[in-house]
């Protein structure tokens, strides 16, 4: 997504080289910290050359606004300004936030309704604003191409985050400088790292705080984000991955679905959800998940154990903007 659009490059293969087309500096967002990922000039061909810092967001960073969109503080330029040196000039960035920050919907519309943009906009985000409830709040809303419906209508993938919520994030970075262009939940960060090594078709499942996110990926285009509250209870999200795979592979009723067929990554590796998913793939015959961070590691990218939130700012200077 980007500060124009949450979805500013969903419908454009995620699958490419190391092609350098980003700014080389990318901020990744978690429950409690500050993650800066960059690739100096010279270490532009691969990840092995990236850097990795991070600072801890100070106690009550955000907090909840109208409707509980979380709002950023003083807290994050703090972060950032400690993040920073004194003479580190960034000009712009891109940025991944948690999950749960954006909000997603397929939505189907009638036939003939994608030629005329205003009104096709005003559906979609009509239909994203349920999900918000009564009143719903202003909206950073974009969409992409998504396939077709049963009746062969356009179907789109729509992502909308509370303003408000985008705003604040934004403006933390603009009083240090820093422009964000592409911005991001971390699950469609990591999609773009992810994509290359299924091939450009499958599944991501990316376990970030208390939620799980389901990415589907079709010749290297995002089809399909579902994200639910579910990580406290492995089997529950399993059934969540489940339930999203069926729908994008249409619930065939007889045979291996997708859920045991397609190409899969897991990130975390050391997630409940992940060690469960892992357990059901063996248990169905189904090939084993790929461990982005292993291959990662293998490449020589500077990664710690299992955090997750160097992979998504790797993943967005991978973005082709």
């Amino acid at each position: 997504m980007s500060t124009d659009g949450l979805l500013a490059r969903a419908g454009r293969a995620l699958s490419r080289g190391w092609g350098f087309r980003r700014p080389p500096h990318a901020f990744v967002l978690t429950e409690d910290r500050l993650v800066h990922v960059s690739l100096p000039r010279e270490a532009r061909g691969g990840p092995a050359g990236a850097r990795v810092a991070s600072r801890p967001l100070p106690e009550g960073t955000f907090r909840p606004a109208a409707g509980g969109a979380p709002v950023a503080g003083p807290g994050l330029l703090q972060a950032l300004s400690a993040l920073l040196p004194g003479k580190e000039r960034i000009a712009a960035a891109s940025l991944a936030v948690p999950d749960a920050f954006v909000r997603s919907a397929v939505v189907d519309v009638e036939p003939g309704a994608e030629k005329n943009p205003r009104e096709l906009a005003e559906v979609v985000k009509w239909k994203v604003g349920r999900l918000w409830g009564d009143p719903v709040p202003p909206l950073r809303v974009s969409f992409c191409p998504a396939g077709r419906s049963a009746d062969g209508g356009p179907r789109f993938l729509v992502l909308a985050a509370a303003e408000e919520t985008i705003a604040s994030c934004e403006a933390a970075f603009a009083a240090r400088g820093i422009r964000i262009g592409a911005l991001e939940p971390a699950a469609l960060a990591l999609s773009a790292l992810a994509a290359p090594f299924l091939a450009g078709t499958g599944l991501v499942v990316h376990t970030d705080g208390p939620s799980v996110s389901t990415v589907f990926l079709e010749g290297g285009a995002v089809r399909f984000l579902r994200t639910r509250d579910v990580s406290f209870d492995p089997e529950l999200a399993l059934q969540e991955i489940r339930l999203s795979a069926s729908f994008v592979g249409g619930d065939p009723g007889d045979g291996p679905g997708l859920d045991v067929t397609a190409a899969v990554a897991a990130v975390p590796d050391s997630a409940p959800v992940s060690a469960r998913l892992r357990a059901f793939r063996e248990e169905s015959g189904g090939p084993a998940p790929v461990s982005v961070a292993r291959a990662l590691r293998e490449r020589g990218f500077p990664l710690a154990a299992d955090d997750t939130a160097p992979l998504a700012g790797l993943g967005l200077l991978l973005g082709a903007e």
